[in-house]
């Protein structure tokens, strides 16, 4: 009686290495996919926490009975993160003794924030009592504009009007309302 060979129930180190070919592959097609996705994400969530710091410093200001400041983390760098502020020297900057109301994060990495607003010679918002934004030289000039979150290929823009009112839009899909 003849003896058949043992088959190895194991796989072979070519089977292996095609295998871990075609992983590699299609892991790096669908990455390559997804990027427009987490950039979509990550511009929301960073334009969303901006809005939301926007809305309580306003909110601060109406319940304070007095100008709230919201400013750069760093000076004049809104990518580095944002912090709502009682300015009491006014000079757009956190010194000693002056009370810090709400720290915002740094957005994600690759999100650059951009502003175009009307006192663009300082980075900041001011709203006075009555929740309207102010400049820091006068209560009666409004500070409005806009700020625009980007990351790759992905934007939301950010429109603060004169009265202090905050809305997101996507300038790629709708360039006249934006």
């Amino acid at each position: 009686m003849r003896r058949r060979p043992a088959r190895s129930l194991g796989i072979c180190l070519v089977e292996l290495m095609i295998a871990a070919a075609i992983a590699v592959l299609l892991a790096s097609m669908s990455a390559a996919g997804f990027r427009p996705l987490l950039d979509r994400c990550k511009v929301s969530a960073a334009s969303g926490d901006f809005r939301e710091a926007l809305a309580v410093a306003r909110n601060e200001a109406i319940r304070r009975g007095k100008r709230v400041d919201l400013l750069p983390a760093v000076k004049g760098n809104w990518s580095a993160g944002w912090r709502v502020v009682i300015d009491a020297n006014n000079n757009q900057v956190v010194d000693a003794g002056e009370l810090v109301l709400r720290e915002g994060e740094p957005p994600s990495t690759g999100v650059a924030v951009s502003a175009g607003l009307r006192d663009g010679d300082r980075a900041y918002l001011a709203f006075d009592p009555s929740g309207r934004p102010r400049s820091a030289g006068s209560a009666m000039l409004p500070q409005f504009g806009t700020l625009t979150f980007r990351a790759g290929e992905q934007r939301r823009k950010l429109i603060i009007n004169f009265l202090g009112r905050a809305r997101l839009c996507d300038p790629d899909l709708g360039a006249a309302a934006c």
